[in-house]
């Protein structure tokens, strides 16, 4: 009985961290459209712009880090 517990938990969890993952992937996507715009506009101002390209690519590790965590879960789920 504590298994099929612990399998539903295990699955809601890495089912919510796939999510999460689509959702940060997503903003992520959205961002980097809505600012490549204005990286040519603003070209000038170097600054800003670096900072929100590190903005970008925290949100791209981060989505790719919490998938992968959600993969391994799945996998020692079904294991």
């Amino acid at each position: 009985m504590f298994e099929i517990i612990q399998a539903a938990i295990t699955g809601g969890a890495a089912l919510a961290l796939l999510v999460l993952a689509g959702i940060t992937l997503g903003g992520s996507a959205v961002g980097l459209a809505v600012t490549t715009p204005l990286f040519v506009i603003f070209s000038p101002i170097l600054v800003p712009a670096t900072i929100a390209t590190a903005f970008l690519a925290t949100g791209f590790t981060a989505s790719g880090s919490i998938g992968a965590m959600a993969i391994t879960i799945f996998m020692w789920l079904f294991k």
